[in-house]
């Protein structure tokens, strides 16, 4: 066989570029860890276990056993909230306590795939992309239990950027209305300081070459870990996963062409960020949302942080009436609109 004038070079070229992208994935080089409180974990107050609904399961179709919480209410409509980076639904018990108890949804609280007491691996996936095959097989098992009010998904910050990955996949249409709250866009300008203020520790070299391999079909490196999150050691009670593989990493966020992620959230999203967020640029994330889905509410709230999104008061009472409306279109509200919270 007779290769084609340059195709020897050509191919030569892919073999080194290959190799050294399995050599930039072998590094173990990472950004030197910082002991800061980035989120002001200190004042996040954590719900005593007594309070809590009891941990339950649903099985994944590869037959994992995943966890998650159940907050029963009189209304048929049903939210799925998606837990941040590193962390469980366990941080967002006050949220769904007062949204049940007002009889705007049902609450679901999962604990993904690779966090507290879900899934084989801490940290890490089978797949890139099982996230949304989880959270579809969590849907139909609520619909084996004859649950059958509307679905909305939502979830802060990575929760709110895998609402906006769902949005755009497969399993998007078993969704009502979406809810992204800090919605984290890894590959968006939106980030502060590209590693969200300084929360995630980025193997940026191992990152690089897995994003190489993987645009060449290499998955083979996909279980190794790209990212680790920076909560202080005083903090932490045992359940947290502060290192995350590149495939889940990958799972939990829009695609890395998010626009088209974006564009499907339409009128059927409101999307929430705090005015003094540490992670996610308001103003930034406010320009990309005018500019790619103009039809979803968008609210700028004053005064809130990034934990403040989902623990102030005022803010869970503007959830609970947006829950409370039914569907409708937005597309006629500016999406620059400023909520007054005082």
């Amino acid at each position: 066989m007779t290769l084609l004038p340059g195709a020897g070079i050509l191919i030569s070229i892919v073999i080194l570029i290959i190799f050294a992208a399995i050599a930039m994935a072998a590094s173990t080089s990472r950004s030197a860890p910082v002991d800061d409180d980035v989120f002001g974990f200190a004042t996040l107050q954590l719900p005593p276990d007594a309070e809590l609904p009891p941990l339950l399961r649903y099985p994944a179709r590869d037959g994992e056993p995943l966890a998650y919480r159940f907050y029963d209410s009189s209304a048929d409509q049903i939210l799925i909230f998606i837990h941040g980076s590193s962390y469980h639904g366990r941080s967002y018990h006050a949220l769904a306590r007062a949204v049940s108890a007002s009889g705007a949804a049902k609450v679901i609280l999962p604990n993904l795939r690779g966090h507290y007491q879900s899934g084989r691996h801490r940290g890490d996936v089978e797949y890139i992309g099982q996230f949304e095959d989880d959270i579809a097989d969590l849907i139909a098992e609520l619909r084996r239990q004859n649950r059958r009010g509307p679905i909305v998904l939502g979830g802060h910050s990575s929760g709110g950027g895998f609402v906006v990955r769902f949005a755009g996949g497969a399993h998007g249409h078993l969704v009502s209305r979406f809810l992204a709250s800090s919605p984290v866009i890894p590959a968006s300008p939106t980030l502060r300081t590209g590693s969200s203020g300084g929360w995630a520790q980025l193997h940026m070299r191992r990152l690089i070459g897995l994003v190489i391999l993987n645009a060449f079909g290499i998955r083979g490196f996909n279980a190794l870990p790209v990212i680790d999150f920076n909560k202080p050691a005083r903090f932490w009670d045992g359940t947290e996963t502060l290192s995350y593989s590149y495939r889940l990493t990958t799972s939990y966020h829009p695609r890395q062409r998010y626009v088209a992620d974006l564009r499907k959230l339409a009128d059927k999203a409101i999307v929430l960020i705090g005015e003094h967020d540490e992670a996610v640029d308001a103003e930034r994330l406010q320009t990309l949302f005018a500019r790619e889905s103009p039809a979803s509410l968008f609210k700028v709230l004053p005064d809130t942080n990034h934990f403040g999104i989902f623990t102030s008061a005022a803010v869970l009472d503007m959830l609970i009436e947006w829950l409370a409306q039914p569907a409708q279109t937005h597309s006629s509200r500016a999406t620059s609109d400023v909520a007054d919270m005082a």
